[in-house]
């Protein structure tokens, strides 16, 4: 984000902040009685002061309050029962009793079967007259526009999330999905702060440094050393998208699997231009190396074949793989690898693993 200059005027101000507001993401399932939350970020949780413990579980309606409209509840439950994309703004109330304006954006996510399996929240925080014209500010329309182009990535997610809503799941497994969702939220962020600029293009190389940070804060190992060097290269938001989710997964597996057993080590994020025109995004780690006749992510089951056997698991699942098996990590990889037709390639180094998307 750019400095804000000193001449700006406070109107201006106030716009820029809520423009770069952090975008809180809660997840619902209506296939179970009163269509609780499943999943909710980091920046849900600094917004409302609710943990995500207190808020999985539970319909949204903890956050009405007292200076809550009830015409506007209305239309939330009226869009809920129409199964359509909708947006409204009204006054919520935090954890500690005050109020704020929230500004919801929330979409259905279809199944297979065409079925609405979950709705996908976007929430921010706007200021008092957001919301009184009755029109839709800018910013909305880019964010119905990622909404729209990310859909595929979020049925897959949230199809994950729904299974670990319904069954005990690893802790491994848990830190995976909210890796997942947090690499969303990033690409959201980074089109929202966009400003009045290109909606087709995202300034990749800072978008998967910004994904490069997320994943790493999310490693409780801290002697685990990330370096990052991403050149700034704007991407349409198709293939940004997907590569940050695939950055993400590449993460995700090195973390869980390279350094397992191991106090510390290394881990290199690079993004570059080639002369030929093409990109590369590199993912390489010092770690423990593949298993022996190892051909992740080749050998990955498909999503299909992931979902089939997570619903007919006995026991605490664990998505993350099993018995030398790549998890689900290794399916999306494959799957996004594909949706990109992009080039993978994994090398086995001394020490350690490097793998290649070349787009």
């Amino acid at each position: 984000m750019k400095p804000m200059d000193a001449s700006t005027d406070g109107d201006d101000v106030m716009k820029n902040a809520i423009r770069h507001s952090p975008l809180s993401i809660v997840l619902t399932d209506p296939r179970i009685e009163d269509n609780p939350i499943t999943y909710v970020n980091s920046a849900f949780e600094a917004l409302t002061l609710y943990s995500r413990r207190f808020a999985v579980g539970r319909n949204c309606r903890f956050l009405q309050g007292p200076q809550t409209d009830e015409a506007h509840v209305a239309r939330i439950r009226d869009g809920i029962k129409s199964e359509r994309e909708f947006e409204v703004t009204l006054t919520n109330h935090r954890a500690d009793g005050s109020a704020f304006r929230n500004q919801l954006l929330i979409a259905p996510i279809h199944g297979e079967d065409g079925e609405v399996t979950a709705f996908f929240g976007l929430q921010r925080e706007v200021g008092e007259d957001a919301g009184a014209g009755g029109g839709e500010d800018e910013s909305v329309g880019l964010l119905r526009e990622l909404q729209h182009r990310v859909k595929n990535h979020l049925s897959m997610i949230v199809s994950m999330i729904r299974l670990q809503a319904r069954q005990t799941v690893t802790e491994d497994s848990l830190k995976a999905i909210g890796r997942r969702i947090e690499a969303l939220s990033v690409l959201y962020d980074e089109l929202l702060g966009g400003g009045a600029g290109d909606s087709e293009k995202v300034a990749t190389g800072a978008y998967l440094s910004r994904i490069a940070s997320v994943v790493s804060s999310l490693e409780p190992r801290g002697a685990i050393r990330v370096n990052v060097e991403c050149d700034e290269i704007g991407l349409p938001v198709d293939q940004a998208a997907r590569l940050g989710l695939l950055l993400s997964e590449l993460m995700t597996n090195a973390f869980e699997h390279a350094f397992e057993g191991r106090p510390e080590g290394r881990l290199e994020v690079r993004f570059t231009r080639h002369e030929d025109g093409g990109v590369r995004l590199t993912v390489e780690d010092d770690g423990n190396g593949l298993p022996e006749g190892s051909n992740w992510p080749d050998s990955a089951a498909s999503i299909a074949a992931q979902k089939d056997r997570a619903e007919h698991h006995d026991g605490a699942l664990d998505t993350t793989g099993e018995d030398g098996k790549p998890g689900v990590g290794g399916s999306i990889v494959r799957a996004l690898t594909q949706s990109l037709d992009a080039d993978l390639t994994v090398e086995r180094l001394e020490p350690g693993t490097r793998v290649t998307v070349a787009l």
